[in-house]
C-alpha cells in the first residue's frame, strides 16, 4: 500500500495477536483508509486519531461463520448489529440452516424463514441471488456480510409445501440456480436437515448439489438430521457426503441433545477425528452455552411436522391426530416443564414464562400446554431448553476442528417484546473468558474466531493482521473480557472490548457504539 504523510488511525503500544497462531508481539499498527498500512514499533508519522493500546491486545475482527441476522430480518431492521460488534464480530456469514433470503424461485421460497420471523409486511424487490446481493450493496451495515444459499429456500421455491421427491427437471433447475448463485458470490450451500421441509430429503439428492459446491470450491454447511438419538447416524451421513464428493464441509452448531444421548459423545468425537485424518475436509462450529434456542414445533414427532406449518396445524385440529401427538410428547425424554418461552406470535403473552407456569395457569399438563402454545402461536414460538452437557460443550469448544459462532443475530437494546439467546450478545467474550481461564494460549484461542473461519469460508484479506489486510480490528483488555447477557436479561453488552474497527472505521469507541455503518457486502472470489 502506498504510504501517505498522515495515517487515518494509529494504535500505539499494543500487543498484537495477528490471528495466524504466531506468538503475540508488542507494536504500533497504522491504518490508512480501510486497510492496515504499517506494523512497526514506535511509528512517528502523524494520524487523524491515536488510540493508546497500552496494556491491551489487538486482535483481528471476529468472523461469525454461523449467523442468522438475515432470517431474523435484522439486516433490515437493525443494521447496526450492536450485539455482535460489541463482542468483537466484524464479519458475519448468513444463509444458514437451509434458509436464505435468495434466490427466490416463487412466493413460497421465503417460507423457510417464517419459524424465525413473520413475513407480514415484508418488502421484497429481488429474485435472483445476484439481485439480492445488489440490493444489500445499496444498504449500509456495521458488519461485513456474506451469505450462503439455503437449500430449503431453493427447494420450497419449486415444491412449495409439498412433501415429495424432486422430478429430474426440477433437480436440474435447482442445480442450475445454485451454480448461478455461486458465480454471483454465494459462499456455499446450507441445509437444515432436521426441519420440516428437509427431513425427507435423501442423501442422494444432496450428493448432486454437494458436487456443484465442491466444483466451485465453496462451503457445504449442514445442520444435521438429528442431534439426539440418531446423532451418530446423522454425522455419518454428513461425513459420507463430504467423503464422496470431496466437498468442504462444516457441521452447524454441533451438539448432543438430552442426557439419555450423552454417552454417544466419545463415539461422535472419534468419528470426526477419524474422518479428518482420512482426508475429509470437515470442521464444525459451536456456541459456548448448554442451553438451546429452538422452535417449539420442532419437538413434535417428525410425522406431525412433515409438510410444514399448514399440515402441522391440520394435524392439531384433528382430535385423533392431536391425541397421537400428545402421546408422543408424554413418552419423550424431553423435560418440557423447565423450558422458557423466548418469543411467540403477537397474540400470546407467554414470553419469559416456563412451560410449567403456563401449564399451571391453563390447569393442564406441560405436554398439553406445549400443544396449546403451538396451536395459537404456530411456527413462530421459540423456547430455551437446557439440554446439553456443559463438559461436552467445553471439550468441543477447545477441539482443533471447531470454530466459535453465535448461531444468533445482531440485535439492539430495543427488542423488548422477545427474549433472544444470550449467545447473540456474549458468544465471543464468553468463549474467550473460558479459554483464558483454562490457560490456553491467546494465539490459539483467537484462530477459532478469526483466520480459522476465514480460511474455511474463503474470505480473503480478513482474519489476520498483516499489511494490506482490511482493517477489521478489535482492541481488548483480556483481564476484563467477559459476557454479561443472561437468559432473563440478554440485552447486555460484553465487557472488555474497548474499540472495534470495521474496514478502518470505528464502530465501537471507548466501549460505546458509534452507529457508523462501514461494513461491506462480501462476494466469494
Amino acid at each position: 500500500m502506498k504510504q501517505n504523510s498522515m495515517y487515518t488511525i494509529i494504535i500505539k503500544n499494543i500487543t498484537v495477536v495477528d490471528g495466524s497462531g504466531n506468538l503475540p508481539y508488542l507494536s504500533d499498527v497504522a491504518i490508512q483508509g480501510d486497510q492496515v498500512a504499517k506494523i512497526a514499533q514506535n511509528i512517528t508519522t502523524q494520524a487523524e486519531k491515536i488510540i493508546d493500546g497500552t496494556g491491551k491486545h489487538l486482535l483481528p475482527g471476529f468472523i461469525d461463520i454461523q449467523n442468522h441476522s438475515d432470517s431474523y430480518w435484522q439486516i433490515f431492521d437493525n443494521p447496526t448489529f450492536e450485539s455482535l460488534i460489541t463482542q468483537g464480530f466484524t464479519t458475519i456469514i448468513t444463509g444458514n440452516c437451509g434458509a436464505s433470503l435468495a434466490p427466490l424461485l416463487s412466493q413460497d421460497s421465503l417460507l423457510s424463514i417464517q419459524k424465525w420471523h413473520s413475513l407480514d409486511a415484508t418488502n421484497i424487490n429481488w429474485q435472483s441471488f445476484s439481485e439480492y446481493v445488489e440490493e444489500l450493496s445499496r444498504s449500509r451495515f456495521a458488519c461485513n456480510i456474506g451469505t450462503l444459499v439455503g437449500y430449503s429456500t431453493l427447494r420450497r421455491g419449486v415444491v412449495g409445501d409439498q412433501i415429495r421427491r424432486l422430478e429430474k427437471e426440477e433437480t436440474r433447475m435447482l442445480e442450475h440456480v445454485l451454480q448461478q448463485s455461486l458465480e454471483a458470490g454465494a459462499f456455499g450451500l446450507s441445509s437444515g436437515l432436521s426441519y420440516a421441509h428437509e427431513i425427507i430429503i435423501s442423501e442422494l439428492e444432496l450428493f448432486g448439489l454437494a458436487k456443484i459446491v465442491a466444483k466451485n470450491n465453496a462451503l457445504l454447511s449442514i445442520h444435521m438430521r438429528s442431534e439426539g438419538g440418531e446423532v451418530i447416524e446423522a454425522l455419518d451421513e454428513a461425513l459420507d457426503i463430504a467423503r464422496t464428493t470431496e466437498v468442504n464441509l462444516k457441521i452447524s452448531h454441533l451438539k448432543i441433545r438430552n442426557s439419555v444421548n450423552w454417552p454417544k459423545f466419545p463415539e461422535l468425537v472419534e468419528q470426526l477425528d477419524t474422518a479428518f485424518h482420512r482426508g475429509v475436509h470437515v470442521h464444525f462450529d459451536i456456541y459456548p452455552y448448554d442451553t438451546m434456542w429452538q422452535t417449539l414445533y420442532s419437538y413434535l414427532p417428525k410425522w406431525a411436522v412433515e409438510g410444514g406449518r399448514t399440515t402441522m396445524l391440520r394435524h392439531l385440529a384433528d382430535p385423533v391426530q392431536k391425541n397421537k401427538i400428545l402421546i408422543s410428547l408424554n413418552n419423550s425424554d424431553i423435560h418440557f416443564p423447565s423450558m422458557i418461552v423466548a418469543s411467540t406470535a403477537n397474540k400470546l403473552n407467554f414470553v419469559g414464562k416456563t412451560i410449567s407456569q403456563i401449564a399451571k395457569n391453563l390447569e393442564t399438563s406441560s405436554e398439553q400446554a406445549v400443544i396449546h402454545i403451538i396451536e395459537n402461536g404456530g411456527s413462530e414460538v421459540m423456547v430455551f431448553e437446557q439440554n446439553l452437557n456443559p463438559a461436552h460443550v467445553k471439550e468441543l469448544m477447545m477441539h482443533p476442528l471447531s470454530f466459535i459462532a453465535t448461531d444468533g443475530g445482531g440485535f439492539g437494546l430495543d427488542t423488548a417484546n422477545q427474549l433472544v439467546h444470550p449467545r447473540c450478545f456474549g458468544t465471543a467474550t464468553k468463549y474467550l473468558r473460558s479459554a483464558l481461564d483454562l490457560g490456553i494460549p491467546i494465539e490459539q484461542n483467537i484462530k477459532k474466531l478469526t483466520s480459522g473461519p476465514a480460511k474455511k469460508i474463503g474470505l480473503q484479506r480478513r482474519g489476520e493482521i498483516k499489511i494490506d489486510t482490511f482493517a477489521d480490528l478489535v482492541v481488548a483488555d483480556l483481564d476484563k473480557v467477559k459476557d454479561q447477557a443472561t437468559y432473563q436479561n440478554p440485552y447486555q453488552f460484553s465487557l472488555g472490548i474497548s474499540h472495534v474497527l470495521v474496514n478502518g472505521k470505528l464502530v465501537v469507541e471507548n466501549g460505546q457504539v458509534t452507529k457508523q455503518l462501514p461494513g461491506y457486502v462480501l462476494r466469494k472470489k
